[in-house]
């Protein structure tokens, strides 16, 4: 990437804000469910309520929200991704890993809040929804949201990793999604705040 390009705004404060709280959203549901203790249970189900609103704020985002904040920005491909780590310069802030990791991690995250709707540990605790379906199904969604969240990890191991290895080719891509800017030469994004906030 060309440091001396301007900066320039490409991730809207909605979205930036959106970021931090899906993250710190994601690292309190993996906390209180893999810590073992009970007493947390009722947190993991507030923190995976907090993803579920998250996930619609974001869809709806995905249409209105800022240029480059709508899927119709996101450009993926094997061989653009291969570009990007020989070094070629993007022409889109959505292009290529991130947009492949972003989508990866909605993905995932909405397929393990979707499970613990109906997850039970036929004991303690069960999910808002699985009175609704029959008990081998509320077994299969359990055992789904029990192995999800190995993928989850993953993909936010691969995201630090990404980070680790921008900061060391000193790359400003790592505070991007603190500042909302990019050295790309690229039309800046709208600011919509209030759009933002009806949203939500």
């Amino acid at each position: 990437m060309d440091n001396k390009l301007p900066s320039t705004l490409v991730w809207d404060l909605p979205l930036r804000l959106w970021h931090w709280a899906f993250a710190l959203s994601i690292a309190g549901s993996l906390y209180t469910g893999l810590s073992g203790d009970i007493g947390l249970v009722d947190w993991h189900q507030r923190f995976g309520f907090c993803l579920l609103g998250l996930l619609l704020f974001r869809v709806g985002w995905a249409f209105w929200g800022g240029r480059y904040a709508r899927y119709s920005n996101y450009r993926i491909s094997p061989k653009g991704i291969l570009a990007h780590f020989r070094g070629a310069a993007a022409a889109n802030p959505h292009t290529y890993p991130g947009a492949a990791i972003a989508i990866a991690f909605v993905v995932l995250v909405l397929m393990q809040v979707s499970t613990g709707l109906f997850a039970t540990d036929d004991i303690f605790t069960e999910g808002p929804l699985t009175t609704h379906v029959d008990r081998d199904t509320a077994r299969t969604m359990t055992w789904l949201h029990h192995r999800i969240f190995w993928l989850i990890v993953a993909a936010v191991a691969v995201h630090l990793t990404a980070h680790v290895v921008y900061a060391a080719r000193r790359d400003p891509s790592v505070l991007a999604m603190f500042t909302g800017r990019k050295p790309l030469q690229l039309t800046p994004a709208e600011p919509r705040g209030l759009l933002g906030l009806l949203t939500a």
